[in-house]
């Protein structure tokens, strides 16, 4: 069947896996620099409640073969409490069944996933770092024109890598996209140029396996838009280009392959967030595609799309505390 055979084709062919979360090391910006532009909370303990929508997906298209189908896991609604003061974050996972909509796990499979990832910053970088596990996939029963869906319970990703950007507009905060820990005051942007790269490993059950590595560097922009001080619109955009290479091992006895060739990333971002100094709010939702080919003929799309939906709330910290943070004392120590 040769569905079959282009979906054993993509163990040779994915990339991208990634579900962060967010750690601070350093203040992006100055004090004295961007305050008029951006309120920090340094001084509070942050927790928020999210629920969100993470899926990778993988089409595969081959138009001499008429060949054009979409290999995706069973989409599952995710809930997460956080907890974050300055570097510290804390999250803790549920999901409780009466918010699960996918009740279809004989249709479509059973996925499991699990995802760990943390972001940081120093000074005008941002560092992302992340690690994901996605197991159990199929393919709609309509790309294929047959009764039932066709299920793949082992085919299995692991991923990790992360990626590197420079943010140069100090009065621009990234923070506000991501988790509210900071706030855009006045609208800004900035070009964020940056490098990517990732280590997957693709297995469908048995000993064979592939292992892909993926780099790509390129430009990425964009714009915090504040709308009546409480209010937030953020958009932006990254294209990328880089160096994709594919080491399939097998377990009959065929010879190791490798696969060496270009590979073309694109994401979109779009963030609507409401804050005030102890209540925020907000929805955020991205895309995430590379593009390259697997071999003559054969194009592939591996896309990741994200959707959460969060509430929060800010409490002062404890004055010894912020003490604390501002001055450990291992830092005063005569060494």
């Amino acid at each position: 069947m040769k569905v079959k055979k282009y979906i054993l084709l993509l163990c040779t062919s994915l990339s991208m896996l990634c579900n962060g979360q967010q750690q601070d090391m350093d203040s992006l910006k100055s004090k004295s620099g961007a305050v008029e532009y951006v309120e920090m909370y340094d001084n509070y303990i942050k927790t928020r409640i999210g629920f969100s929508n993470s899926f990778n997906s993988f089409r595969i298209i081959n138009t001499a073969d008429k060949i054009d189908f979409t290999l995706t896991p069973n989409q599952r609604l995710r809930s997460t409490f956080t907890v974050m003061y300055r570097f510290i974050e804390i999250d803790l996972g549920y999901t409780p069944e009466f918010i699960r909509f996918n009740k279809d796990d004989d249709s479509k499979g059973k996925t499991t996933y699990f995802n760990l990832g943390t972001r940081f910053y120093f000074r005008h970088w941002m560092q992302n770092i992340q690690f994901a596990k996605t197991k159990g996939f199929y393919v709609d029963k309509a790309d294929l024109g047959i009764p039932e869906n066709l299920l793949f319970p082992n085919f299995q990703v692991r991923k990790i890598g992360g990626s590197t950007s420079y943010i140069f507009n100090s009065n621009f905060s990234f923070r506000s996209i991501f988790l509210q820990s900071e706030w855009q005051k006045k609208s800004a942007g900035s070009f964020v140029p940056g490098i990517s790269y990732y280590l997957t490993q693709i297995k469908n059950g048995g000993a064979s396996k592939d292992n892909i590595i993926d780099i790509a560097l390129g430009p990425a922009y964009y714009y915090n838009w504040v709308i009546g001080e409480r209010f937030l619109m953020s958009g932006g955009a990254y294209a990328g280009i880089g160096y994709n290479n594919t080491h399939s091992v097998y377990n009959d006895g065929t010879p190791d392959t490798t696969i060496d060739g270009l590979s073309w990333q694109t994401q979109l971002r779009f963030t609507l967030g409401y804050n005030t100094t102890r209540f925020y709010t907000g929805l955020t939702a991205s895309i995430d595609t590379f593009n390259y080919s697997s071999e003559a003929r054969t194009e592939v799309q591996d896309q990741q799309q994200f959707f959460e939906f969060y509430i929060g709330y800010r409490f002062k910290a404890p004055d010894k505390l912020n003490k604390f943070m501002d001055n450990p004392p291992i830092l005063n120590k005569n060494l």
